[in-house]
Order: structure tokens, then C-alpha cells, then sequence
């Protein structure tokens, strides 16, 4: 399968209160009824949480985070073209966009499609599933000097061995980069005029709100999440990164024998 992640901003003058539940059913509940046009077999919705917790993994010269992440999967790049080409996928596509116009600010989204890499998982299939899990999502950009794929090496070997060694005192369960795809066809970013994308995006997990908290507030903890920061300037831009704790909502999921939502 193929995974695409968008980066959500909610539209100007609309409040969290307003945003969330107009995202979760309205548009969730649009894109369900679209989905064999739109040949999507999976989709979810990463909603931000105030959470406390997350200044302890964040860095003071991180930008602000946005609101959501919508995680869209299909079977094949084929597939994918096959359904957005036809008449039903193009309807179905030019609707979705104007329901998007509500509740977004379309002037600041972007997204990619993501080449998914398990680094670490210990959650015996929790996420998203599991009603306590909680995570957070980091978007990063490369340094400058860094071609694409130094950048994607450096993130999945070194970087990924230091995850995993400071696994047990952060306390996640599972860690997930995603990369740009090599092997993309088209940047999403440029068909749809949004804005330029991450160069990936970091998810990683905790069972719970509790667990993060025990886990984050520790010596050893602290130890690890500095150098975690200290590795990540070796290959992207810290002033450019931005993150936010936040609860999944599988709206729905074809590839289970029994689809059913998650809200």
C-alpha cells in the first residue's frame, strides 16, 4: 500500500470547538461515502490535543504546530491513478476539495506521499486502535546541503538506532518515520497549489496520556530526548520543524474483513 499525509490548518476565524467536530464527522463522514470512487482503502485522522506534556519532547525554537494530519492509504501508485482519473474519482475529488474550503486554510496545507518505515514497535498492533493511545507527529525539513537522499539515509540509520536505543526511557511504543517517496509519480503538493511539504514526518507512540507523562518527566528521559535534539540538526532544519501531540480517529478502514469507524 501507499500512504499520502497532509498537514491540516484549520480556516481563519474558526475555533477548535468549531474545527474538529466539522473535520471528524463532516468531512470524515464525506470522504467514507467517496472512497471506493476515490480508491482509498484506509483513512485517518491525527486530531491535536493540548497535552502539556509535549514542551518536554519539543524544542524552544520549533514553529507552531498545526491542527490535524489526514493519513490517506491506497493499495498501488496504479490504483491510485486509475481512481482519480476516472469520472467518479474526479467528481468525488472536486467535492471533497470544496468541502475542504469550510473548515480549512487551504492557503497553508500541504502534504506528500509517504514511504512508511516501522522503525520500532512494541505496541502488539495498538495504534490506532487502542482508545488510550496517544502520539505525536513531527514534520521536518532537511538542511539545505542535504540531497534527498542523504537526508532520508541519515534519518533511517542513525537517527533510527539512537531511537531505538532511548526507546525504553522515552517510554513509546511505536515509531514510525515517513519519508518521501522516492518512487512518487507527482508531487501532491504542486498538483493541488499547496504549499511545499515536509521532507517527513516522525509518529511515535505511548499506550496513554499516563504513560507518556511517567515516561517523559524522568532523568533518563530527559537525557534522551537532548540527544535525539542534538542528532536531529545534523540532518534537518530545527527552526523549520513543528509538532503536536495528538489522538487518532480511524474513520475508516477497508482492509479489515469488517470496515466499521473508530470516532
Amino acid at each position: 500500500m501507499i500512504k499520502m499525509l497532509c498537514q491540516v490548518p484549520r480556516k481563519q476565524g474558526l475555533s477548535e470547538g468549531e474545527f474538529y467536530p466539522r473535520y471528524l464527522h463532516g468531512h470524515g463522514d464525506l470522504v467514507r461515502v467517496h472512497a471506493r470512487a476515490m480508491g482509498f482503502l484506509r483513512y485517518v485522522q491525527a486530531h491535536r490535543i493540548a497535552l502539556p506534556e509535549i514542551r518536554l519532547f519539543t524544542a524552544e525554537n520549533w514553529r507552531d504546530p498545526l491542527d490535524g494530519q489526514s493519513e490517506l492509504w491506497w493499495e498501488s501508485w496504479n490504483s491510485m491513478e486509475r481512481a482519480l482519473a476516472s469520472p467518479e474519482g474526479t467528481e468525488a475529488s472536486g467535492i471533497l476539495e470544496l468541502d475542504e474550503q469550510a473548515f480549512t486554510d487551504t492557503v497553508n496545507v500541504s502534504g506528500f506521499v509517504a514511504q512508511e518505515i516501522a522503525i520500532l514497535d512494541r505496541s502488539d498492533w495498538l495504534p490506532p486502535k487502542a482508545g488510550t493511545a496517544v502520539k505525536i507527529v513531527i514534520d521536518m525539513w532537511k538542511r539545505p546541503e542535504l540531497g534527498a537522499a542523504d537526508f532520508s539515509d541519515r534519518w533511517r540509520t542513525g537517527h533510527a538506532r539512537l531511537v531505538r536505543q532511548h526507546a525504553s526511557a522515552l517510554g513509546i511504543c511505536k515509531y514510525i518515520q515517513n519519508h518521501r517517496d522516492p518512487e512518487a509519480k507527482f508531487d501532491f503538493a504542486e498538483l493541488r497549489g499547496w504549499q511545499p511539504a515536509p521532507d517527513g514526518v516522525t509518529e511515535m507512540w505511548w499506550p496513554s496520556v499516563e504513560a507518556m507523562t511517567l515516561a517523559l518527566t524522568t532523568p533518563e528521559a530527559a537525557t534522551a530526548i537532548a540527544a535525539l535534539r542534538t542528532d536531529e540538526e545534523a540532518f534537518s532544519v530545527p527552526s523549520l520543524t513543528r509538532a503536536f501531540a495528538a489522538k487518532e480517529h480511524t474513520i475508516f478502514d477497508f482492509v479489515e474483513s469488517e470496515p466499521s469507524p473508530r470516532y
